[in-house]
């Protein structure tokens, strides 16, 4: 039997017993939790202190999340809360060795959702690597980009290009932006963007 709308919500206990990264966040996407699985996957993504816990409640769940992708994740919740179900999305999140992709589960609660990001598939990577060389992937305005998904790093003198180079992972250079590489928008978001 599915529990009334009005009655949905979620105990903290039973987020934070999860070792997956949880969260909740306001209708409006403030993160108002986290629970130690967030730390964790903040720590196994090379994430700078700025992104665990302790310094992201408060703020808007959006501003971690590429220009690239905010409103498609804005409707994501704007979908759960609309039809007062679960959403999910896949989307990868590899680390310098290790291709991972995850499912983000999203639940309307009676005041803003609960969100558990589960592990679905993780082995070592079979990518070609290629070496760190800022000056064949810093652009005029000294940006490195990387895809937030995939990992991979665009060519500065090359748009559409896109490589592999674990060593910007291990060792994130201050200068890294993200965006988006056009395969990771065609196969994890593109069934989302069509009309």
């Amino acid at each position: 039997m599915t529990r009334p709308a009005e009655s949905r919500a979620i105990p903290v206990n039973v987020l934070e017993s999860c070792p997956d990264p949880c969260f909740l966040v306001t209708d409006s996407l403030s993160i108002k939790y986290c629970n130690q699985g967030w730390n964790k996957f903040a720590m196994l993504n090379e994430g700078s202190p700025d992104v665990l816990a302790a310094k992201v409640v408060s703020r808007n769940l959006l501003d971690f999340i590429p220009q690239d992708l905010r409103s498609f994740h804005a409707d994501l919740f704007a979908l759960a809360r609309k039809t007062g179900k679960p959403v999910t999305h896949d989307y990868e999140c590899s680390s310098a060795t290790m291709f991972r992709l995850y499912r983000m589960h999203i639940f309307p609660l009676n005041q803003g959702f609960a969100v558990i990001n589960s592990l679905r598939v993780e082995h070592p990577h079979d990518r070609t690597p290629l070496e760190p060389n800022d000056a064949f992937y810093e652009t005029e305005s000294g940006m490195i980009r990387m895809c937030s998904n995939c990992r991979r790093t665009n060519r500065a003198d090359d748009p559409a290009a896109w490589d592999w180079v674990p060593d910007y992972l291990e060792r994130m250079r201050p200068n890294t932006t993200h965006g988006v590489c056009p395969a990771c928008t065609e196969f994890y978001y593109r069934p989302y963007l069509e009309p």
